[in-house]
């Protein structure tokens, strides 16, 4: 797969998770898809109704989460987003401090994987 084809397919699934677009989500995600959260945790999503159903749970708790991307970067079959968040599980004050970075694997043009890294996780945004 070309490198822009890549950028385009992680951006155009930011812009769905963005407008909840639960039906956008699923269509850029692979039928095995695995999501690593903050803490490492993996979680197996297995077909399109369960990508559905986890993102649904997610944006109906928080109904404003918005990824801002500040950065798209590129290796391979791989790309990473980096930016913060609004309207997440985080008070707003923690999330104005945090930079986030979302590294997206993709096969066969949908993305297999879904990583998030945190400043948080790291010690070096505020408590």
């Amino acid at each position: 797969m070309k490198p822009q084809a890549a950028e385009e397919i992680v951006v155009a699934f930011v812009e769905s998770i963005n407008a909840a677009d639960l039906e956008g989500i699923a269509a850029r995600t692979a039928p095995s898809y695995t999501f690593v959260d903050m803490e490492g945790e993996v979680h197996l999503i297995e077909g399109r109704t369960a990508v559905e159903a986890s993102w649904d749970e997610y944006l109906t708790a928080y109904p404003d989460y918005t990824i801002l991307v500040q950065s798209v970067l590129r290796s391979g079959d791989g790309v990473a987003i980096v930016g913060q968040t609004e309207g997440s599980h985080l008070p707003r004050d923690i999330e104005r401090e945090e930079l986030v970075l979302w590294v997206a694997e993709l096969e066969n043009g949908l993305i297999s994987g879904w990583r998030i890294y945190s400043t948080l996780m790291c010690g070096d945004a505020p408590p």
